[in-house]
């Protein structure tokens, strides 16, 4: 009875933990500051992307805070049909999230509306990237 009892209770074992690898690897883990986003209903690779914005603008040489309002966040868009991320940046991406953001430029008060890009590839955002996109002026 014995014999029988280890190789049963080590098999079990060996499945339980595949059984969570393979659930890790499915669902990348959101920084806490980030979770209310799945509360909206709001699809993971974009709760990634605005994480991953967020990263990358401590350490923009331009740009020192950025706000993407909430609105903003559930009307992102969501392009599957592009293959790279920029003709700038050819990086292979499965999607490209584009969304209007608020950034503030490093030493000034001013913030600049941005289009913000994001490039999504196997579930990990793989490139970044802020536009200005400037009201345009009325001439009377």
């Amino acid at each position: 009875m014995k014999n029988i009892l280890v190789p049963a209770l080590f098999s079990l074992a060996l499945s339980a933990s595949m059984c969570q690898l393979v659930q890790a690897q499915e669902t990348p883990d959101l920084p806490e500051d980030y979770s209310y986003l799945t509360r909206l209903h709001v699809p993971d690779t974009v709760a990634q992307c605005v994480a991953a914005f967020d990263r990358w603008v401590e350490n923009a040489p331009k740009y020192d805070t950025l706000i993407v309002p909430d609105r903003r966040v559930l009307s992102a868009k969501i392009d599957d049909d592009t293959a790279i991320f920029s003709v700038g940046n050819p990086i292979p991406v499965d999607k490209v999230i584009v969304m209007r953001a608020f950034a503030k430029a490093r030493g000034k008060e001013q913030w600049t509306r941005v289009d913000s890009r994001c490039g999504v590839r196997d579930g990990h955002v793989v490139g970044v990237s802020l536009t200005p996109n400037m009201k345009p002026k009325i001439v009377r």
